[in-house]
C-alpha cells in the first residue's frame, strides 16, 4: 500500500510539473485502475456474446434482431479498467504528441522533452476523461460500444462496416443506436481540456477540432481491428 501511494505521489507531482492536467486523471490511472484490477480478475469477452439459448450468431450474418448478453455495471467497470492497457490508449496520445511536436502546436509548449511531455500528458488526459464519460453514459443508456469484427467479404464492405461502427453502438436486445457515449466522451473531454490548454487553444473551435480528431482516430482504429487478423495470418502465419 505504501508503495502504491508513493508511486501515486511521484506521478502526481510529475504531472503537475509537465502540464496542468487535473489530478482526477492521475487518480483514475494510477489508483482506481490498479484497485479494480486487484479486486476483479474475471475475464470478459472482447466482443458481445449471444444470450444463452438465443440461437443467434454475432458477425456479418447478424441482423438488427440479434440479442446480446447485456453488460452489468461491474462488467462495464472491468472493461473500462482493462481499456487503459489496450494499445490505442497510449498509441493515440503518442501519435498526437509527435504530430504536435513536429508542428510546434501549441507553440506555448515549445520543443524538447518538456514540450513533448506536455503534449503527451494532454492527449492521455483527454483519453482518460473520454473513457470515463463514456462509461457513465453507456451505463445509463445500455449501449455496448465493443467492436465486433464483421464477416463480410471485400475490402470496401469491411472498411465501410468498420467506419460505421464508430458512430453506432449495439443495443442489448438487438439493433443499433447512435454511439452517444463515444460522442459525449470525445467532445466532452475536448472541451474539458480547455482547462489546461494554453490560451491559443482554449476555445470552442479548437475543442471541436480536438473532439473530431479523436473521433477520426476511432475510425482508424476500428479499421485496424477489422483487418489486423488477416494481416497477422499472412505476415506471421498464425
Amino acid at each position: 500500500m505504501v508503495s502504491i501511494l508513493s508511486n501515486f505521489v511521484r506521478a502526481f507531482h510529475r504531472a503537475i510539473q509537465v502540464t496542468a492536467v487535473p489530478a482526477a486523471i492521475i487518480f483514475f490511472t494510477f489508483i482506481v485502475s490498479p484497485i479494480l484490477h486487484a479486486q476483479d480478475t474475471t475475464d470478459l469477452p472482447d466482443a458481445p456474446e449471444p444470450q444463452p439459448g438465443s440461437g443467434v450468431t454475432i458477425g456479418a450474418g447478424s441482423t438488427s434482431r440479434t440479442e446480446l448478453a447485456p453488460l452489468t455495471f461491474r462488467e462495464r467497470l472491468r472493461i473500462y479498467e482493462r481499456s487503459f492497457a489496450r494499445p490505442e490508449s497510449m498509441l493515440g496520445p503518442l501519435f498526437g504528441a509527435a504530430v504536435g511536436q513536429a508542428r510546434n502546436n501549441p507553440p506555448e509548449w515549445g520543443q524538447g522533452s518538456e514540450g513533448f511531455g506536455r503534449r503527451l500528458a494532454s492527449g492521455y488526459g483527454r483519453a482518460v476523461i473520454a473513457k470515463t464519460i463514456g462509461l457513465g453514459i453507456s451505463s445509463l443508456d445500455g449501449e455496448d460500444t465493443r467492436y465486433v469484427p464483421s464477416q463480410e467479404t471485400g475490402i470496401w464492405r469491411r472498411g465501410w462496416y468498420a467506419t460505421t461502427q464508430t458512430f453506432v453502438s449495439r443495443r442489448p436486445k438487438g439493433g443499433y443506436m447512435p454511439a452517444y457515449s463515444r460522442f459525449a466522451g470525445v467532445y466532452g473531454a475536448a472541451f474539458i481540456a480547455n482547462y489546461w490548454e494554453p490560451p491559443s487553444q482554449a476555445d470552442a473551435a479548437h475543442a471541436l477540432q480536438r473532439g473530431s480528431t479523436a473521433l477520426a482516430s476511432s475510425v482508424g482504429w476500428h479499421i485496424f481491428e477489422e483487418f489486423w487478423p488477416d494481416i497477422r495470418k499472412k505476415v506471421f502465419r498464425r
